[in-house]
């Protein structure tokens, strides 16, 4: 039978759950009870005669086997055999309940495909139903003791309807060594060919469609032959039973109350409960967890938690009948649906749940309007960087693109400005830093035109409109407080430096001069094939000697 609860804990509650420690059919009382009281049997005999049958010396000698046995308990691994077991268990249980095999879908095949309201349209219709349920009988007859009590012997499923006379007469012909559940479906299948011949099957297609369901219905009852053919492995399930066994077996010297006037026990206990709580639940959970392993491992018997394999039969018959017999021809005709002129249709409720709340489908990130951050309703669209193999020393890094940083204010400059330095690894705010401790900042030239003079860690230059600066302004300076954002437009790496000395690097050879015609007066044009690439050092330390030696160049070059 199955203990259905479902009904209880259709509301998350602590009372609906309560309720359901106190069933009993299919519950852990019923299936512990029994040895639960032998166990405490034995563990109360025990007691009685520590304490009122033995001298010292036997005393002394009982409270020795005590600890022993408390000791070595803990080294049965019970938590996880029992775990492991349990989790085999129910995924075997719960795919047999997958294969049980529901007659509806091929029931529906039959009567869409098979056509006509004659009587040899009805008859191979309920003949091919009628054989699909045979091959479930045969096997459960097989497989299941509770539908073998039902059926003893194949005259009485001839006498409960699954098959005529003729029928069975035709199933003892054929001459096999081998159980003959395949016979019906052979039938079957024969059915919906003669079918196709006579013209109630219109297309070749509907037969090979329920061809396909007849197989697909067979192989599922045929693994639950083979679930009972080849269960979980003997010694796997025996080890299990054992190793609970003995543990609580062990527990029944191990959980003693013991005590000593002439020496100190390690397990003498504080308090003499007389009775062990503590066990006894312990006994409970664990058993009771064997318990449901044992009630799963075949879900075709007695327990209260066993497939309803009787009933599953006559639903599978008289409900198989009457989708393709009594429902064939009492199709509704067409006709407009209330929400006929309707765009957004809206079903009613009843009174009760018309002020329930519904939550909705709905992405957890489709309400999050990414373009409140930047308060625009435009959004930029980039090209991602791509990677590049970068030779250094004549070693090959393979690095992200770094991103453009501004580094003059165009290409002319009355004095050479540092700008901002950045490595291959190394953050620009590094630099920054750098900066304001040296106390150095580049004044930007005010005669300079809407363009900045720009370049990337690679070291190629190319000029940018003014725009796409947006923190720099002209007259302002590129100094500690100033974070420049990295401007989007990458130039590509065309030429790279392939090896450095010391910390002198070779000029970009092939750089483009940005094209700008207008010359400032007395001014001093830097073409961009002059522009130098940072060195990529190991270290910040490194870096910061860098940025002094070149401030100190710097600071000669405007003395002379």
């Amino acid at each position: 039978m199955t203990i259905t609860y479902t009904l209880d804990v259709s509301t998350s509650s602590f009372t609906s759950f309560t309720k359901l420690l106190f069933r009993w059919r299919g519950s852990i009382w019923k299936s512990v009870y029994k040895e639960l009281i032998l166990w405490l049997v034995f563990y109360f005999g025990l007691s009685c005669v520590y304490r009122l049958f033995l001298n010292k010396e036997q005393r002394a000698i009982f409270e020795d086997v005590v600890a022993f046995c408390l000791k070595y308990t803990d080294f049965i691994p019970l938590t996880f055999m029992l775990g492991f077991f349990i989790t085999l268990v129910i995924t075997r249980w719960w795919d047999m309940m997958r294969n049980i095999g529901w007659i509806d879908n091929i029931s529906l095949y039959i009567a869409t495909y098979i056509q006509g309201k004659s009587e040899r349209a009805r008859m191979i219709r309920r003949n091919i139903l009628r054989y699909a349920v045979l091959i479930q009988a045969l096997i459960y007859r097989d497989i299941s003791i509770k539908v073998r009590r039902r059926f003893p012997t194949m005259e009485t499923l001839q006498a409960a309807g699954f098959m005529s006379v003729k029928e069975m007469e035709a199933l003892d012909s054929i001459v096999s060594p081998h159980r003959k559940y395949w016979v019906p479906a052979h039938w079957a299948m024969t059915a919906i060919l003669r079918a196709r011949q006579e013209g109630f099957i219109k297309s070749d297609h509907a037969v090979q469609d329920l061809l396909e369901r007849v197989r697909s219905y067979r192989s599922s009852l045929a693994l639950l032959l083979v679930y009972d053919w080849v269960p979980i492995p003997l010694v796997y399930t025996q080890m299990v039973v054992l190793i609970v066994r003995c543990y609580f077996l062990l527990a029944l010297m191990a959980r003693q109350y013991v005590t000593s006037d002439t020496r100190e026990l390690k397990t003498a206990s504080p308090i003499d409960l007389y009775f062990p709580i503590v066990s006894t639940i312990q006994f409970t959970f664990y058993i009771g967890w064997l318990k449901v392993a044992e009630a799963l491992l075949n879900p075709m018997g007695d327990d209260d938690d066993d497939f309803e394999v009787n009933w599953i039969l006559d639903r599978n018959l008289q409900m198989g009948l009457s989708v393709v017999d009594d429902a064939v021809g009492k199709e509704p005709p067409m006709e407009r649906d209330m929400f006929w002129e309707d765009s957004q249709p809206e079903p009613l409720y009843s009174s009760d749940t018309a002020c329930a709340p519904n939550n909705p489908q709905l992405g957890s990130a489709a309400e999050n309007d990414m373009r409140d951050r930047s308060n625009s309703d435009v959004v930029k669209m980039v090209s991602r960087p791509s990677e590049k193999n970068i030779q250094y020393d004549g070693v090959s890094v393979r690095s992200v693109q770094p991103p453009v940083f501004v580094r003059s204010t165009s290409h002319t400059s009355s004095t050479r400005s540092n700008g901002l330095f950045t490595r291959l690894n190394c953050s620009p705010v590094l630099a920054v830093r750098r900066k304001f401790r040296q106390r150095h900042n580049s004044q930007m030239v005010k005669e300079t035109p809407h363009e900045f003079y720009i370049e990337n860690a690679h070291g190629i230059a190319n000029p940018v409109p003014f725009v796409a600066c947006d923190g720099v302004s002209i007259g302002s300076s590129i100094g500690s407080y100033d974070v420049i954002e990295a401007v989007d437009r990458l130039p590509k790496a065309e030429n790279l430096i392939e090896k450095g000395n010391g910390n002198k690097v070779e000029p970009i050879k092939k750089a483009e001069k940005p094209e700008i015609s207008w010359q400032p007066p007395q001014t001093q044009e830097i073409p961009a094939d002059k522009w130098y690439l940072a060195v990529p050092h190991k270290n910040d330390d490194e870096l910061s000697d860098v940025i002094e030696e070149e401030d100190e160049v710097s600071q000669k070059n405007d003395k002379n």
